[in-house]
C-alpha cells in the first residue's frame, strides 16, 4: 500500500507547528520537516512506536550555525519565510533518522532557541528535549552535539565530555571560537600532569 508520508506528517502534527524544508537536489526517499522543540519530542516518540515507521533508527546527529543571524542571504525560501526562524536563532540541529524497512531517511530539523508556546506567544528557550530514552544511540551522539557546539539537551543523565576535558565549557564548534583556541595544554613530566595556560603567540 502507498503512503504519502508527508501527508501522514501533517496528520500527526495537527495543531503543532511545523514545516517541510523543500531541496530538490534530493531524492523521494527524503523528508525534511523543520519543527520546534515544544513538538520535537512528539514527532521522535511516533516515529519510535507507529506502525507506519517500523524498523526507524536514528543514524546521527548534527548541528551548524546560520551565518551572522541573518536570513537574507538564504535561498531557500522555506528558510527564508519560516514563522519559527528568527534572527536571534543561530544553531540548527538536525537529526538523521533512517527507516531500514522502506529505506526512506527522515531529516527532522529543530529549532531549539525560540518556539511557539501554547499562548501563541514567541519565547526562548536553549533547550532540546532528550530522546536517549527512545533511541539509545542518541546518548553519544547527544553529548558530542552538547560539547562542541553548546547544545543543552532537556533530561540528559549522561553530561560527561567525549573528547575535552572535564570542566571545559569552550565550544569548540561554534563560529565565534577563535581559531588559535583559548588554551593551550601541555605535559609536564616534572609534575607528572597535564598543564593548561592560556594561549601564548610566539613569533
Amino acid at each position: 500500500m502507498f503512503l504519502n508520508i508527508k501527508l501522514y506528517f501533517k496528520y500527526i502534527l495537527i495543531n503543532l507547528p511545523f514545516s517541510f524544508v523543500n531541496n530538490s537536489a534530493q531524492k523521494a526517499k527524503n523528508v525534511n520537516i523543520l519543527v520546534n522543540n515544544n513538538s520535537f519530542f512528539y514527532l521522535c516518540t511516533h516515529l519510535k512506536l507507529s506502525s507506519v515507521f517500523y524498523s526507524t533508527h536514528l543514524s546521527d546527529i548534527f548541528a551548524y550555525e546560520l551565518p551572522n543571524n541573518n536570513f537574507s542571504n538564504i535561498s531557500n525560501k522555506s528558510f527564508k519565510n519560516n514563522k519559527f526562524l528568527t534572527k536571534n536563532q543561530s544553531t540548527v540541529t538536525v537529526y538523521n533518522f533512517h527507516s531500514l524497512h522502506s529505506q526512506d531517511r527522515f531529516f527532522v530539523f529543530v529549532n531549539n532557541n525560540v518556539f511557539l508556546n501554547k499562548s501563541k506567544i514567541l519565547s526562548h528557550n536553549s533547550f532540546i528535549d532528550s530522546i536517549t530514552e527512545l533511541f539509545p544511540a542518541a546518548n553519544w551522539l547527544e553529548r558530542e552535539a552538547a560539547e562542541l557546539h553548546g547544545i543543552s539537551f532537556a533530561g540528559k543523565k549522561d553530561l560527561r565530555n567525549l573528547m575535552l576535558q572535564y570542566g571545559d565549557t569552550s565550544v569548540p564548534f561554534q563560529k565565534s571560537f577563535p581559531t588559535i583556541g583559548l588554551k593551550e595544554i601541555y605535559y609536564d613530566p616534572v609534575k607528572d600532569t597535564l598543564i593548561q595556560n592560556p594561549v601564548t603567540i610566539q613569533l
